[in-house]
């Protein structure tokens, strides 16, 4: 089952920063559908969010640049310290830039609530125009579709 539109309108209301719009849009979609689309379109925008960050020329930054930008997140807000746990959030992005750190053993429900808050971050560090977004999030739904298919 491919990627929905709504899908696609949910993360859009994640990555602008209208966070009750986004819980609002993800309540009324359709659970069973959302259950494949909504998590392999977070995990396509995540690893091409974090290689639009952390590979600069083709080369993969150091740690210390993740590391660095877990503790940013973490320090946004009251709640990032209890929703993004350190350790989790870097071997996720190591995990995207394919420098061998396993995720296998994080819970999904764990891996998604860290993607969801860490592309967020990554998304609105990168200040992407409208055009931008929307070529973003076209690129997270092509991805996505592979995954599924």
């Amino acid at each position: 089952m491919p990627v929905t539109d709504e899908q696609v309108a949910v993360l859009r209301a994640l990555l602008t920063g209208q966070r009750e719009r986004h819980r609002e849009l993800l309540s009324k979609i359709d659970q069973a559908a959302a259950n494949v689309g909504y998590p392999a379109l977070l995990a396509a925008g995540f690893f091409e969010a974090v290689e639009r960050r952390f590979i600069v020329d083709g080369t993969i930054m150091d740690d210390t640049a993740v590391i660095d930008f877990v503790a940013s997140v973490r320090e946004r807000t009251d709640e990032t310290p209890d929703l993004i746990k350190p350790d989790i959030a870097e071997r996720m992005i190591l995990h995207a830039l394919d420098k061998g750190a396993s995720i296998s053993n994080i819970d999904t429900d764990i891996v998604i609530q860290h993607q969801l808050v860490l592309l967020a971050a990554l998304i609105g560090d990168a200040h992407l125009s409208e055009p931008e977004l929307d070529a973003f999030l076209h690129k997270s739904r092509v991805d996505a579709d592979e995954l599924i298919d």
